[in-house]
């Protein structure tokens, strides 16, 4: 990949969500479905787990009480700054946090057995990079779980105009297709 392409694209995210650290933390509907996640991923106080894009630390802050231990990473300050105050007025003890990239993570393979990301593949350049980045720090049976908007195929091209008025940090919302062949299941 073009890594000047890359560069402008990460500052366009970095731009966009540190405008949008506080509202993106206090805007209740972001908090809808973190229910379903927490059950479907079978988190537990076993768990080390890992919220890739974190932003405000909304998700990795509704797990850290289920899990022995979160780590949230996202590319953005403000976004981490947004995470770290939510944590200590929730007082949870078992979490960190770091400013960083989701291709490349910096940790070591197998690291993680919970391994999460939610609202994020559509702003990523390379969606199969990322899970595949995903997939290398989760331990042997371990989980792997992402949550984004998933786009049917005849409306994929006008969702994503749409989106790119609203935020010019969307890349593309993955179609069920996609979603699958980036993940490699056969099917």
């Amino acid at each position: 990949m073009n890594q000047e392409r890359e560069k402008k694209h990460l500052d366009r995210i970095v731009d966009q969500f540190s405008q949008q650290a506080i509202p993106f933390a206090e805007f209740g509907i972001h908090m809808d479905a973190i229910d379903l996640l927490k059950e479907m991923s079978g988190v537990n106080p076993k768990d080390s787990v890992l919220d890739v894009a974190c932003g405000p630390g909304l998700v990795a802050c509704e797990f850290a009480p289920h899990a022995g231990h979160v780590t949230g990473i996202d590319l953005t300050d403000a976004m981490i700054e947004q995470a770290r105050k939510r944590q200590k007025e929730l007082s949870l003890d078992n979490m960190e946090w770091m400013t960083g990239n989701a291709v490349p993570l910096p940790f070591e393979d197998d690291t993680f057995s919970l391994v999460i990301t939610r609202y994020s593949f559509h702003h990523f350049l390379e969606p199969a990079k990322a899970l595949e980045e995903m997939a290398r720090v989760c331990a042997p049976g371990g989980r792997v779980l992402v949550a984004d908007v998933c786009v049917a195929e005849e409306h994929s091209a006008d969702y994503d105009r749409m989106e790119i008025m609203r935020d010019d940090s969307h890349v593309h919302a993955l179609t069920e297709r996609e979603l699958i062949a980036c993940s490699g299941v056969r099917g």
